[in-house]
């Protein structure tokens, strides 16, 4: 038995491409409603039309969730639309790689604040309500990264390693409120991350790679567990990738 998301209010980071665009429209499909957030809101309009050409309402909510104002603002128009928030998708994610020599403090400053401070302040705008009403989902869209140190992505890994220990610890504080928190860990994906940062468009390895409708799924099955069940890590590999 499923827990059925009908009339469930999600919000998903970084959802203009990728997998949190897939995700949204997987949540959409499985019957909630979508707040999206990025910082492209021409794309988001567009994903929205989709959402709502389902049947499912959706709030696009531009900005970029690293700053506190914006991010603010964004939790201000989601509760002012829906009045709640069920499931937050901590998703909105950056990479670079390169050895250590090779990268810059603003390069730090660029994926820590992007990948540990919005999910801290996304989660901080959303926990409460969830605290209060006894009932919640928090999804973090990881990385392998966050579970293993790889070579030429020191930073990018340490701003995994730090989200991974952000929902760890997050999980044992919302248990006893009946929230539920889901760290997804997928390896190579077949998106636009890291595009001109460590990745190259039409590299032919990419198609080796999970899909983003891949990791959405994943996302949905951590979600959709039954009332007394929760999945607090979920691996996911490409199958031709090393380990």
């Amino acid at each position: 038995m499923t827990t059925s998301l009908h009339d469930k209010i999600a919000v998903v980071t970084g959802a203009s491409r990728g997998i949190g665009r897939a995700t949204a429209l997987a949540l959409a499909r499985a019957g909630a409603h979508v707040v999206v957030t990025a910082r492209n809101r021409e794309e988001l309009d567009t994903l929205a039309q989709e959402i709502e050409a389902l049947g499912r309402r959706a709030l696009v909510a531009a900005g970029d969730l690293s700053d506190t104002d914006q991010a603010l603002g964004v939790a201000e128009a989601a509760l002012a639309t829906f009045e709640r928030v069920d499931i937050l998708v901590n998703n909105a994610g950056v990479g670079k790689f390169g050895t250590l020599d090779t990268l810059t403090i603003d390069d730090y400053d660029w994926m820590m604040n992007t990948n540990m401070r919005a999910t801290f302040l996304a989660t901080k705008a959303f926990l409460p309500g969830m605290i209060e009403r006894r009932e919640g989902w928090i999804a973090f869209v990881g990385s392998v990264a966050g579970l293993n140190g790889l070579p030429n992505e020191t930073l990018y890994c340490a701003s995994k390693h730090a989200q991974y220990g952000f929902a760890r610890s997050l999980d044992h504080e919302c248990r006893p409120h009946n929230v539920k928190v889901s760290y997804i860990a997928p390896g190579g994906v077949n998106s636009y991350f890291a595009f001109g940062t460590g990745r190259t468009q039409g590299d032919p390895k990419l198609e080796t790679y999970l899909d983003n409708e891949d990791v959405a799924d994943a996302v949905l099955f951590a979600l959709q567990q039954p009332p007394k069940s929760r999945i607090f890590l979920v691996g996911l590999r490409p199958m031709g990738e090393q380990l």
